[in-house]
């Protein structure tokens, strides 16, 4: 039991994880909205981008700035080639067998990662190697500064590319009405690959700021899908303002609940949460504003 003088310290810490949760779960979303698709190998994708920081970083030594440009990009192409070699085989098939393959991804991703890499946990070093700011009472950690500010910023960024950019057009059209957006001259192929390398760009970028964090391991997979998907559904699971609400309300819940009450109950609390969303408010806490159409 902790007093209410770390509140800000446990507060900072809550908004750390709920960036990562945010980020995780935009990703989720754009392909969900963008394909009507529950990617549940979501968790492996940002456990490729935890490998992908470890080996960039510590094998490679390529400079880290580079890690976050090219790593992101490869889990995007990695996503986007899976859904062209083998979901988009399954589009006409009923939605049951698009998401257990997408569970048997996740899980071949995590055997595959523990064949190579092991079961170790691997370490990654933080991206800012700077002494802490010193906020009377808090110690601020630029590490935590980088994944507050950068994650949000980051997840931020991919929700405006999807609703806002030019080159999202036709995700959005998609997600509004598949009939209208084929008469408009937009490809259902095309727009299903430019979700899946943008959701997967989204994963991948999310397991780069999880890796200094948590490590990097074949657990992570599953670590992340759990606390991407309550985002998503505690924000709603369409809307994209949603989700990075949902990942910093999630994170905060989290962080006080294992502080206040007991460490066992954090994730027992996060699923009493979302049950009872589900329950009362099934579009979740922020759901984007329906535009009616006549």
């Amino acid at each position: 039991m902790r007093d209410l003088s770390q509140l800000p310290l446990l507060l900072l810490g809550g908004l750390r994880i709920g960036a990562i949760y945010a980020l995780s779960a935009i990703g989720l979303v754009v392909i969900h909205k963008a394909t009507r698709t529950v990617n549940f190998a979501h968790g492996g994708f940002i456990m490729l981008g935890c490998y992908g920081a470890y080996v960039g970083v510590e094998r490679l030594h390529i400079p880290y700035w580079t890690v976050y440009l090219v790593v992101p990009l490869a889990v995007g192409a990695f996503a986007a080639a899976l859904e062209f070699s083998l979901l988009r085989r399954l589009r006409s098939a009923d939605a049951f067998s698009s998401v257990i393959t997408t569970v048997f991804i996740s899980i071949l991703l995590t055997e595959l990662a523990r064949l190579v890499f092991e079961s170790d946990v691997l370490n990654v070093p933080t991206f800012i190697a700077l002494p802490p700011i010193l906020l009377r009472p808090i110690v601020l950690t630029w590490e935590t500064v980088w994944i507050i500010v950068g994650a949000l910023a980051c997840g931020m960024l991919g929700a405006y590319v999807f609703a806002r950019a030019g080159v999202g057009r036709a995700m959005r059209a998609m997600a509004a009405s598949v009939r209208g957006a084929q008469l408009c001259g937009y490809s259902v192929d095309a727009v299903n690959a430019q979700a899946w390398l943008l959701g997967g760009a989204l994963a991948g970028l999310a397991g780069v700021f999880v890796a200094p964090r948590f490590g990097v391991s074949p657990d992570i997979a599953f670590a992340t899908i759990i606390p991407a998907f309550v985002a998503a559904i505690l924000g709603g699971f369409d809307s994209l303002k949603g989700a990075i609400l949902g990942g910093l309300l999630l994170g905060i819940v989290e962080t006080l609940t294992a502080a206040y009450l007991s460490g066992a109950l954090k994730n027992a609390l996060a699923m009493l949460i979302l049950l009872l969303v589900l329950l009362f408010k099934p579009e979740g806490l922020f759901p984007e504003r329906r535009i009616r159409h006549v």
